[in-house]
């Protein structure tokens, strides 16, 4: 993908009508856009008057696809892709689309995997008490840059990382009972 600074767009040759048809036709072929996806893709070579119409022509074409459909098929996308809710809906509002809610058992199962496939009890194993919280520090900020609400977050650790315990010489001690 190459892209343009603000100068070099403004060189660009503005489009007519005719072109800017060929320029949605030419995005909508390579995957599904919205509308807002559309206009600002449009006004960047595009005057305003021209973007309005050519998206009053799509609409009329059926080009583009109903928000609904494309809220879904974001979601699903993002979703596989393991992102959590935060992130998904933050993603849609950027697309001009409405926010999606997730059942938090499927939200859990899908943080659970993706943090059983990177890490696993036994990381804890043999680990001091500094050594396990910079471990819980580690898979949380991942969880949470991946879009995962805290309470999965604490869920995840209470529950997946319970058994992992601290042992000295002395004593036995579990530091998992804080989360």
């Amino acid at each position: 993908m190459r892209f343009l600074t603000p100068s070099q767009l403004q060189k660009l040759p503005r489009l007519s009508l005719s072109q800017a048809k060929k320029k949605l036709m030419d995005f909508v072929a390579k995957r599904d856009h919205t509308e807002k996806e559309l206009r600002t893709k449009l006004l960047l070579r595009c005057e305003p008057e021209i973007v309005e119409q050519t998206l009053i022509w799509a609409k009329e074409q059926n080009w583009l696809s109903a928000p609904e459909k494309l809220k879904t098929q974001f979601a699903e996308q993002l979703g596989r892709r393991g992102k959590g809710v935060r992130k998904i809906n933050q993603k849609l509002k950027e697309l001009g689309l409405d926010s999606v809610k997730i059942d938090k058992e499927d939200e859990l199962a899908k943080a659970r995997k993706l943090v059983l496939a990177k890490w696993s009890a036994n990381d804890f194993k043999g680990l001091d008490y500094k050594e396990s919280q910079k471990l819980k520090a580690k898979i949380m900020r991942y969880l949470v840059t991946r879009g995962y609400e805290s309470d999965i977050v604490s869920s995840i650790l209470k529950n997946e990382f319970k058994k992992s315990s601290v042992a000295t010489e002395d004593e036995d001690v579990n530091y998992d009972e804080e989360f």
